[in-house]
């Protein structure tokens, strides 16, 4: 009420105000009344004015929807990386970076963030967040994903042009690498994620890329024994993901909003 319409009310509370004075200067009403009726008319303006005061430093106060969001120990070390390099751009911020992993199962073709990756895996995706500041927002950007392997070459190349608002924005590309099909050109070792945004390098993220558990399979006596899935970190980033992408990404982030 006090938000929308406060000159209203101050225009209300003068108009009663004047009615209260000429009911009281025209000597009718008990003096007892008289200055009842005062009290109350200057509770009630106290009590719109007090009112108004508390509204304004409510709305003042941050919402969590403003708080900022947290940046993910993952972003933090890509942008260590990053901020070595002369492309480095440190006025964009990045908040999460990751692989979505397409994982074959028993059960069938299964999504999961993963950072410790098997030739036996179907493919790849690079995905990330980033926050942009208001005198960089409102505009389209070109945005370019690599995947290189532990010799640096260029494995996978994403290049496209997105629009960039104020705040968080979820970058996700269209198309994976293939890992189990390409796995005759993919060698194990240390891999990186390279993030750039009109050519300034926003982070670099690294991942491991372990040889194929098939192959070690046949080459295995028939006694040997094999661990059934390769070995991956027990924390949340190989838990398993929904089908939704964009989902998880957006819930992520509100996460980090709310915290």
């Amino acid at each position: 009420m006090f938000k929308h319409s406060y000159r209203g009310t101050i225009a209300w509370l003068l108009i009663i105000g004047f009615v209260l004075g000429l009911t009281l200067t025209a000597g009718d009403v008990p003096s007892s009344i008289s200055a009842i009726m005062l009290a109350l008319y200057l509770a009630l303006v106290l009590l719109v004015t007090r009112g108004a005061w508390i509204g304004s430093i409510i709305d003042a106060l941050p919402t969590s929807a403003t708080r900022e969001m947290q940046i993910s120990e993952v972003a933090r070390e890509a942008a260590t990386r990053a901020r070595h390099h002369p492309d480095y751009d440190a006025l964009i911020r990045l908040m999460d970076v990751g692989l979505i992993v397409d994982e074959r199962r028993p059960d069938g073709l299964a999504l999961r963030r993963g950072r410790f990756i098997s030739l036996d895996d179907d493919g790849i995706r690079p995905f990330a967040i980033i926050t942009v500041p208001d005198g960089l927002s409102e505009r389209v950007a070109l945005i370019r994903f690599e995947i290189r392997d532990e010799s640096g070459q260029v494995k996978y190349a994403f290049e496209d042009d997105k629009w960039l608002q104020a705040g968080a924005n979820t970058i996700l590309p269209g198309y994976r690498l293939p890992v189990r099909e390409s796995k005759s050109d993919l060698e194990a070792g240390t891999w990186t994620v390279h993030l750039s945004i009109d050519g300034g390098l926003v982070g670099i993220h690294n991942f491991n890329l372990s040889p194929s558990l098939v192959r070690r399979r046949s080459d295995m006596l028939p006694d040997g024994e094999i661990r059934e899935r390769v070995w991956r970190s027990e924390d949340e980033e190989d838990a398993a993901l929904p089908l939704s992408l964009e989902e998880l990404l957006r819930q992520q982030s509100q996460q980090r909003r709310q915290t």
